[in-house]
């Protein structure tokens, strides 16, 4: 099962987060966007594992201080700087846009808390223009610190944003913290932000409330009729696999390749349905696979090839082994796999080519078996001489399980020539086995009657 488990379980790496929790949407615009009405998000229980609920938290209504003209024409001028109209052919400046700041900041204490708000909201802008990220959270934090001095959608966007500015830092106990705290903001969470909890709560080492978020987000997607993003279903197959859940993993790798067609999901599915005894199922995946162009190393052709003989379906067995290593050549030539493919040859009814792929095999083979088996295969397809000499050749080679049986092949082989002295040396031979004895014994009998019975004709 730990094999399984490293060939399918994807990382959720310091580097999906950043991905996830990217910022710069956020930042993009001097304007405060309202958050939407219909966004959500999950919170899980520390002893139960719970799908993160929106609060849709009512705040009360905030008198907020007014903004002096001075100050405002001083915002306009950082803005300036940090956006610059259309058409204008200037460039963004946020360094220029720090230096009125540090000239207007010279004098906070004139400052009420909604225009020191705004003025760390422009710094927080500036210093993620300069691509400060740890100074932009700073500043992004001291706008919170004036609450409830500030509209409330500026206090939901900033904490939004300093939870993904958490991820990016890789922080992800405060990043999860300011997220569940976004919740009390939103009267709904969308799939992708079931994600976003998802990923949190994984890097904080809390499986169960990943697992409950992520298939919340697979679940509503799916509820509307469409098939989730591929990278949730690899996430969600990786939490179910590490925890070595295979039934219900399995379950979601057979979306991903009904709905995503790649040769690696089908091999996935392979190994899963072996584990689980789908041995049928097991079969068509990899086979699948193999059509796909996705088993390609020796190791996986030879075991399909062995799943196909596994099923009884020996022609395919064969078919894939001689491509593997009479074409493509990505099967090695090596004894023990040419005597499988003789083998699914023989079992196919191709008893030629069981033959041809044999006598290449016993060749190649360090002791004598595989030139018994090949003796065997002369003697039965009446290439009598062809059985004796091979099967010489065995004896000579050593190594044998059973040079009594070999004996007794050569004798058979012997026999049909009517070498009827030859015969019974050879069975003779094979009678010194005590496994052999009684058969043996029978054939000389029957070697020396027949001996008999030819000269009594001839006479």
């Amino acid at each position: 099962m730990k094999n399984i488990k490293t060939a399918v379980l994807g990382n959720v790496n310091k580097a999906l987060l950043a991905g996830m929790l990217a910022v710069a949407p956020v930042l993009s615009t001097l304007v405060v966007d309202v958050v939407a009405p219909n966004q959500t998000f999950i919170n899980l229980g520390q002893a139960q594992a719970q799908v993160v609920k929106a609060k849709n938290k009512q705040f009360e209504s905030r008198r907020l201080p007014g903004v002096s003209q001075s100050f405002a024409k001083d915002l306009t001028e950082v803005a300036n700087f940090l956006q610059p109209e259309e058409g204008s052919g200037a460039e963004p400046n946020p360094r220029q846009a720090i230096q009125v700041l540090d000239r207007v900041a010279r004098g906070q204490d004139k400052l009420n808390p909604y225009e020191v708000a705004q003025l760390h909201q422009y710094y927080a802008y500036a210093y993620y223009g300069i691509e400060d990220m740890r100074k932009a959270r700073e500043h992004f934090e001291k706008v919170l610190a004036q609450s409830p001095n500030i509209p409330v959608s500026l206090e939901a966007s900033t904490t939004l944003t300093l939870g993904q500015l958490y991820g990016q830092e890789e922080n992800y106990k405060k990043a999860l913290e300011f997220m569940l705290k976004w919740t009390d903001y939103v009267a709904e969470i969308k799939p992708d932000q079931y994600y976003v909890f998802a990923s949190l709560y994984y890097q904080v080492n809390d499986m169960n409330s990943s697992l409950a978020n992520i298939n919340e987000a697979v679940r509503v997607v799916e509820a509307e009729g469409k098939v989730a993003n591929e990278s949730w279903y690899t996430f969600q197959r990786s939490i179910y696999f590490e925890r070595e859940d295979y039934k219900n993993g399995v379950l979601v790798v057979e979306k991903l390749a009904r709905h995503y067609p790649k040769a690696s999901y089908w091999r996935q599915l392979a190994q899963i349905y072996a584990m689980l005894d789908r041995n049928q199922d097991k079969v068509s995946a990899l086979e699948t696979a193999y059509l796909m162009g996705g088993v390609t190393a020796e190791r996986d052709l030879v075991v399909l090839a062995q799943y196909f003989l596994e099923a009884e379906v020996p022609y395919k067995a064969a078919k894939v082994l001689d491509k593997g290593i009479n074409k493509d050549k990505t099967i090695e030539a090596s004894a023990k796999n040419l005597e499988l493919l003789a083998n699914s040859w023989r079992a196919a009814a191709e008893s030629s080519k069981s033959l041809v792929e044999m006598e290449k095999a016993a060749q190649k083979s360090d002791d004598g078996n595989l030139l018994h088996t090949l003796a065997t295969l002369y003697s039965l397809n009446d290439r009598n001489e062809d059985a004796i000499k091979v099967g010489r050749q065995g004896l000579s080679k050593g190594g044998l399980k059973r040079p009594d049986q070999l004996q007794m092949t050569i004798g058979n082989a012997q026999l049909g020539l009517g070498r009827f002295d030859d015969a019974v040396k050879s069975f003779r031979e094979a009678a010194k086995d005590s496994r052999s004895k009684g058969l043996a014994e029978q054939y000389i009998n029957f070697a020396e009657r027949e001996k008999q019975r030819l000269a009594a004709l001839e006479s």
